[in-house]
């Protein structure tokens, strides 16, 4: 199956800032030497012609030279947008050195050193979070577990955690308790995780927290008895918490209870993100008026933060099914989320017909010099043309786009899925192998070359390596074990293949698999279990023209 990339987010690689010019980092940072100066602006001019990796060096020199946390703190945040580690870990370790009393500066220091292995870095930095948190421990033994639990090797966590437990005298804490019954539970150890939890319980049972963490435990062994009284212990104790809460209606709803969870639901705190996520329970519940009710509210009320309520209204709007009153709401939106909301706009007018006010809209984003905005609004465009049956316009639009962006990944992936549709096979090999090129480890792109090799050429074996190479990089992906059954099957290799197939399709229930498991029956004889599962598939999308083209060959009405 030809995998899709992820749409970009938008983001420029200096995350401090997606807007930021030279001149107004130069206003942010302290007056500091000619020398340390010249690496920030040259981070900052690097960063804007898309070398990310080259300004977070620049920028790493300008903070070991420099005494102003600033520059350092810059230089780390730059560094982990880069995904350069060894870089974060020395600038992040200046920034904490230069500002002690930081806790995002330690906290981004034991992150950095437990990615790249350092774990006796990563517990210093751990055990300054502790002291600076003395007076609040909740939040430094959550900061900690949370560092903790994503660190590779769980056995040296553990043992980092039981150094820290020692150090502090913690080990009837009640929030190093539940620190330890989190990191269990990451480990998969779930009795001992409950264990743990439960010894926090008893120590603090007026704690909201654990209570809520003891019940999500209790979820995760399927006792939802257990699971609804810690939840509506937690919730008793604090109404306004929005997680609790959502947990808790959750739980009664699965036990029938919706009455009592929109009543818990209800006493929230409203604000948009609170009447937006009560909109989503309703329609979930099928209680569609409800739902209108609330959604009303978004014009009724003046909330402080009026893109914010914008942004969420938009959302709600839209899944009511309300396009035009989205479009209108998402027009409203500003800040951070006017790109994610310009987006949806001239996804909303394609919806509507209006393909050409979606292109404009899209336009305004080139405008911009930002190279992510612009890459992601010409993949918009295209993927709104190939949903009109536009392929050859979408064809012209990826092709331009990468005229003025040559190095874009996305953009070259997503014109060879396009001349895949136009069957252009030797320009989507062409697109493909220049991708493998540059990121000989890009699993999408090994894949998708390998599928169409497959699926349009009789060169098996190139293909079935291909697509090998892309499984050893991902075994667990459905998009990929689907392609190695669908060369098994092109290779007569029809018990692998229907192995493949039917490990796909549990974890990926979509039409393409649908047709190619089926197909793989059909051929093995298994006539009515294909035909059954075609059915299946039209009924998931009754639109894909693989299904509707596999079913009209064996001579099966869609």
């Amino acid at each position: 199956m030809a995998q899709t990339l992820p749409n970009k987010d938008g983001k420029s690689a200096v995350e401090a800032s997606e807007t930021d010019s030279v001149q107004s980092v130069q206003e942010q940072l302290s007056p500091t030497d000619p020398d340390v100066m010249y690496h920030v602006m040259a981070a900052e001019m690097l960063g804007t012609e898309g070398d990310f990796s080259a300004a977070a060096a620049e920028y790493l020199k300008a903070a070991l030279a420099s005494s102003d946390p600033g520059i350092s703190e810059r230089a780390s945040r730059v560094a982990v947008s880069a995904d350069e580690w060894a870089m974060v870990v020395l600038a992040s370790d200046r920034w904490a050195l230069l500002e002690p009393t930081s806790l995002d500066a330690h906290r981004l220091a034991a992150g950095a050193r437990l990615r790249e292995g350092d774990y006796v870095g990563a517990e210093y930095q751990l055990a300054k979070i502790l002291e600076l948190t003395e007076s609040d421990p909740a939040t430094g033994w959550n900061m900690v577990t949370s560092l903790l639990a994503a660190a590779n090797d769980a056995i040296r966590a553990s043992k980092v955690l039981n150094n820290l437990l020692q150090d502090f005298d913690a080990e009837s804490n009640v929030d190093s308790l539940r620190a330890r019954s989190q990191l269990a539970a990451h480990s998969g150890d779930l009795d001992r995780a409950v264990e743990l939890a439960d010894a926090a319980v008893k120590n603090a049972p007026g704690r909201a927290d654990l209570l809520a963490w003891s019940g999500r435990l209790a979820v995760n062994q399927n006792n939802q008895a257990v699971a609804l009284k810690r939840y509506q212990q937690a919730w008793e104790l604090d109404r306004e918490d929005s997680a609790i809460a959502m947990a808790y209606a959750e739980l009664l709803k699965r036990s029938n209870q919706v009455a009592v969870a929109q009543d818990v639901l209800a006493q929230l705190p409203d604000t948009p993100d609170t009447r937006f996520a009560r909109i989503v329970f309703a329609l979930d519940v099928k209680q569609a008026q409800t739902a209108q009710v609330l959604y009303k509210g978004f014009y009724a009320v003046q909330y402080v933060n009026v893109s914010e309520a914008a942004f969420h209204a938009a959302q709600s709007a839209e899944l009511l099914g309300l396009l035009q009153e989205a479009i209108d709401w998402y027009g409203k939106v500003t800040g951070e989320r006017a790109l994610r909301a310009g987006m949806r706009r001239a996804y909303l007018f394609a919806d509507l017909g209006e393909i050409e006010q979606a292109r404009n809209i899209l336009a305004q984003f080139r405008i911009q010099t930002d190279k992510a905005t612009r890459s992601q609004s010409y993949q918009v465009e295209a993927q709104i043309l190939q949903n009109a049956d536009l392929n050859n316009e979408a064809m012209d639009v990826l092709t331009d786009a990468l005229s003025a962006l040559p190095e874009d990944t996305g953009l070259r992936y997503t014109r060879a899925l396009v001349a895949v549709n136009l069957m252009q096979i030797e320009l989507a090999e062409r697109d493909l192998r220049q991708i493998i090129m540059v990121q000989p480890d890009n699993a999408a792109a090994l894949n998708a070359l390998g599928y169409t090799l497959a699926d349009l050429t009789d060169r098996y074996a190139e293909a079935e390596n291909l697509i090998f190479q892309a499984f050893a990089l991902q075994p667990e992906d459905p998009s990929i074990i689907d392609s190695m059954g669908w060369i098994s099957y092109r290779l007569d290799r029809l018990d692998e293949a229907e192995k493949y197939l039917r490990q796909a399709w549990l974890l990926l229930r979509n039409a393409e698999v649908a047709a190619h498991l089926g197909e793989v029956l059909w051929a093995k004889g298994q006539k009515n279990e294909a035909s059954s599962l075609w059915q299946l598939g039209t009924q998931l999308d009754s639109d894909n023209e693989i299904l509707i083209k596999t079913m009209k060959r064996f001579g099966e009405r869609p």
